[in-house]
C-alpha cells in the first residue's frame, strides 16, 4: 500500500509561497492557497487542489477553507509581522495538525515559537548561508548542510584528479570523504556506483560526503 501524500494549506502568495505550492503541486501533494490577492490567487487556481481569496487574519476565512482537515500549514508571508503572529494563533486553535511559519527575524521567530509554531523557517538567511558555503569553495555547483559537522556537495572534478582513477586517487583514505555519484556533464547521466577503475576525463561532477574540513581541503 502506497503512503497517503500529506496535505499543505500555504497562506500567503508570495514569492516564497508561491514556489513552495507549486514546487508541492508538482509532487502530487493535496494544496490549498489563501492569499487577499484575487489577482495571484486565480493565477494559482490550475496549479493546486483549491485556491481561495480572502484574510488569513480573518478565523471565519480559514474555517471556511477548511484549513483543520490540512496536514500541515504554512504561513509563507513575513513582511506583517502582526498578520503574521496572528494567523499563527488562528491556526493553532483551529487545531492544525503542524504550523510552520517563515520568519522575518530572530527576534520575530522566537514570537513565532512561544505562540505555538511546530517548526519557524529562515529561508533568507538559510539561502544566504548555502550562498556563502557555496561561493566559498571553488567549483562548488551545490551544497547540502548534512549535519553540523558534515555536508554533501556537488563539485566540478578537481583538475588534479583528470586522467586518475577513485583507485588510484584513494579518496576515502587521502580526502576523508566518500564519493557517493559522478554525473557526465554531457550527457547529464548520474552514476551512484561508478566504476573505480575509469579515470576521470574531465567533463564531470562529483558528489562528496565528509566533514566541512575535509571537503574544504577539496574544494578551496
Amino acid at each position: 500500500m502506497k503512503n497517503r501524500k500529506r496535505s499543505f494549506c500555504i497562506i500567503g502568495l508570495g514569492r516564497f509561497g508561491q514556489t513552495l505550492a507549486v514546487n508541492l503541486a508538482k509532487t502530487d501533494h493535496q494544496v490549498l492557497v489563501i492569499d487577499i490577492d484575487d489577482d495571484i490567487v486565480n493565477v494559482m487556481s490550475d496549479t493546486v487542489t483549491n485556491a481561495v481569496v480572502g484574510d488569513p487574519t480573518n478565523e471565519a476565512v480559514l474555517h471556511a477553507a477548511g484549513v483543520e482537515d490540512y496536514d500541515c500549514a504554512v504561513v509563507a508571508t513575513a513582511e506583517n509581522i502582526n498578520d503574521s503572529i496572528l494567523t499563527t494563533i488562528l491556526l493553532k486553535e483551529l487545531g492544525v495538525k503542524q504550523v510552520v511559519a517563515r520568519a522575518g527575524s530572530e527576534q520575530h521567530g522566537r514570537v513565532l515559537e512561544k505562540i505555538g509554531a511546530d517548526m519557524v523557517v529562515f529561508p533568507e538567511r538559510d539561502m544566504g548561508e548555502k550562498l556563502v558555503n557555496i561561493l566559498d569553495r571553488n567549483n562548488v555547483l551545490e551544497y547540502i548542510e548534512f549535519s553540523e559537522s558534515h555536508s554533501i556537495v556537488e563539485v566540478a572534478v578537481p583538475e588534479r584528479w583528470v586522467g586518475k582513477t577513485l583507485i588510484e586517487l584513494d579518496v576515502r583514505r587521502r580526502y576523508g570523504v566518500t564519493v557517493l555519484a559522478v554525473s557526465d556533464l554531457e550527457s547529464g547521466s548520474m552514476n551512484i556506483s561508478p566504476d573505480p577503475s575509469k579515470p576521470f576525463i574531465g567533463n564531470e561532477t562529483v558528489a562528496l560526503l565528509g566533514e566541512n574540513k575535509a571537503i574544504d581541503k577539496i574544494t578551496k
